[in-house]
């Protein structure tokens, strides 16, 4: 078994972290119900883009003892919190990372693009 620790991620410059608790805990391969509930919340990631008003937040959702859930992303602009500009679910650990990256270079790039 690996050790679980916080999750590299590379954040762009222009953007701020706000929470960082985002393990490489993979409740799929991994599981134990004690580490779901220290490893997995709603409250995971969170980072903003101060000059676009954008916040991207990452949880996880869902039944922490029977192991049913999966990871969400939201692309939150103007903190319109309850219809965000998009979302993005996956029950990989792995993926969510990689999807995670994604959506922050992607935001960084159309900021310098501007």
């Amino acid at each position: 078994m690996k050790m679980i620790s916080i999750q590299k991620i590379n954040v762009p410059l222009d953007c701020t972290i706000i929470a960082n608790n985002f393990y490489n805990y993979d409740p799929q391969k991994d599981f134990k119900e004690a580490d779901n509930y220290r490893y997995l919340n709603e409250d995971l990631f969170q980072c903003a883009f101060p000059t676009e008003n954008l916040i991207i937040d990452l949880g996880w959702y869902g039944n922490l003892k029977e192991n049913t859930g999966e990871f969400k992303i939201n692309i939150i602009q103007k903190e319109n919190w309850e219809i965000p500009m998009h979302t993005i679910y996956s029950s990989s650990v792995t993926e969510v990372k990689e999807l995670l990256q994604k959506v922050l270079d992607y935001y960084s790039s159309a900021i310098e693009e501007e």
